[in-house]
C-alpha cells in the first residue's frame, strides 16, 4: 500500500511537471492612423471592425482589420478628451467626454453624424468609463460629485440615461481613471465592478444592473493622487483581476495587481506582480487557451493563473488593449496617434 501511495505521488508531480501552463509571446505590429491624438477610447467589434478615441475630439473607425482608418471626429469637440467609447458594428457607436455640457454622443451611420445623447450641467462631471453588455444595457460612470461617484444607466442603447442613487460614499481624495476606458467592469449577469484610486483604492461592486452598490477594499497601493486602481476585469461572476500602480512613478510595482475568486467581495495581492504600472487588463480567449493581458506606457504582462502571478512580456507601451473576440489576438492603442495589432504566439 506504501508503495502504490509513493507511486501515485511521483506520478502526480511528474504530471504537475511535465504539463505545465501553456506560455504565450507577443507581437506588435503598428498601424497608420495619420492622427496626433491622445487615444484611450478602444472598442473591437470584432477582427474587422475597430473603433478608437481621444483627444481632440478624435474618433476613428477601421473596417479592414486596422489597415486603413476613416477619421470620424465629433464636429465642434475639439476641446474635448472622448476617453470612453463603445461601438456595436461598423456603423453604431458611442462616445463620453471628460468636458461638457455635452457628454455623450451617438452615431448609427459610421460617424456621419452624431447626436447628443448624454447633456449635464453639473459641475465637475469627468467620465472616465462606458461598458454595455448587450446591444441595451450599458453604464458609464464619472468622477465624484457631492460625495458620490456620478453613475448612469440606460437599458435603450444609449439613448437615454439614467443616474444611479443608492451608492456608497467616497473617501477623500478618491476618484477614477480615465486611462484605457476600463476602470468600469459590466458582465450580463447584471454583476458590475467599478474600480477607484487616489487616497483610497477600493472596488464598488453591483448584482442588480448596477442599481444599488457595495464596495470593497483591497490591498492596493494607495494615497497619492496618481496611485490606485487604474483598470478591472472579470472572467466570470467570480473571478476578477485589478491592475494599476502610480502613474507618475511607473517602476515601482508593490502592490499594483489583486485577484479574487469571490467576484470582488475580497481581494488578494498577485504573488508575482507586473513589472510595472499597468493601466489596462483584459482577459484574452479562444477555446480552450485562456489568460489575463495587462499592460500599460512602460510595458506589459501575462498572467495563466488568474492574475495571481504575472510574468513580463515587452517593454512596448500603450494605454489600453482590448482583444478580438474568440482569438489569440487584440489591438492596442496610445499616445501620438499609436494603434497597433498584437498577436500572441
Amino acid at each position: 500500500m506504501k508503495f502504490l501511495l509513493f507511486f501515485a505521488v511521483v506520478l502526480l508531480l511528474f504530471s504537475c511537471q511535465t504539463n505545465p501552463k501553456k506560455q504565450f509571446d507577443v507581437a506588435f505590429s503598428e498601424l497608420t492612423t495619420n492622427t496626433e491624438a491622445s487615444l484611450r477610447g478602444l472598442h473591437v467589434v470584432d477582427e474587422n471592425v475597430v473603433w478608437a478615441s481621444g483627444s481632440g475630439g478624435t474618433v476613428l473607425v477601421s473596417t479592414d482589420s486596422g489597415n486603413s482608418w476613416k477619421d470620424v471626429t465629433v464636429p465642434g469637440t475639439e476641446q474635448n478628451d472622448f476617453r470612453s467609447l463603445h461601438a456595436w458594428d461598423e456603423n453604431t457607436a458611442i462616445v463620453f467626454g471628460v468636458a461638457g455640457p455635452d457628454f455623450g454622443y451617438k452615431t448609427v451611420d459610421g460617424g456621419v453624424t452624431w447626436d447628443v445623447v448624454f447633456r449635464d450641467t453639473t459641475s465637475g462631471l469627468f467620465f472616465n468609463s462606458v461598458k454595455f453588455i448587450d446591444a441595451q444595457n450599458g453604464l458609464a460612470v464619472s468622477d465624484p460629485i457631492d460625495g458620490k461617484f456620478f453613475v448612469l444607466r440606460t437599458e435603450d442603447a444609449g439613448n437615454t440615461w439614467t443616474q444611479v442613487q443608492d451608492l456608497p460614499t467616497v473617501e477623500e481624495g478618491e476618484a477614477n481613471f480615465a486611462a484605457s476606458n476600463t476602470c468600469i467592469e459590466y458582465l450580463p449577469s447584471g454583476k458590475a465592478w467599478i474600480a477607484s484610486g487616489g487616497k483610497a483604492a477600493r472596488v464598488f461592486y453591483s448584482d442588480d444592473f448596477g442599481k444599488s452598490w457595495k464596495v470593497s477594499k483591497t490591498p492596493m497601493v494607495r494615497g497619492l493622487a496618481s496611485s490606485g486602481i487604474f483598470s478591472v476585469a472579470f472572467k466570470n461572476d467570480k473571478e476578477g483581476i485589478i491592475v494599476g500602480g502610480i502613474y507618475d512613478q511607473p517602476e515601482l510595482n508593490t502592490n499594483i495587481a489583486s485577484y479574487t475568486y469571490d467576484g470582488g467581495v475580497t481581494w488578494q495581492p498577485a504573488v508575482t506582480m507586473p513589472k510595472e504600472y499597468r493601466s489596462c487588463v483584459q482577459e484574452v480567449k479562444s477555446g480552450d487557451d485562456s489568460f489575463v493581458f495587462a499592460i500599460g506606457k512602460t510595458g506589459c504582462d501575462i498572467s495563466t493563473d488568474g492574475g495571481e502571478n504575472w510574468n513580463f512580456l515587452s517593454d512596448e507601451g500603450y494605454y489600453t488593449f482590448r482583444a478580438v473576440p474568440g482569438k489569440l489576438e487584440g489591438f492596442v492603442a496610445g499616445n501620438s496617434g499609436r494603434i497597433a495589432k498584437v498577436i500572441f504566439e
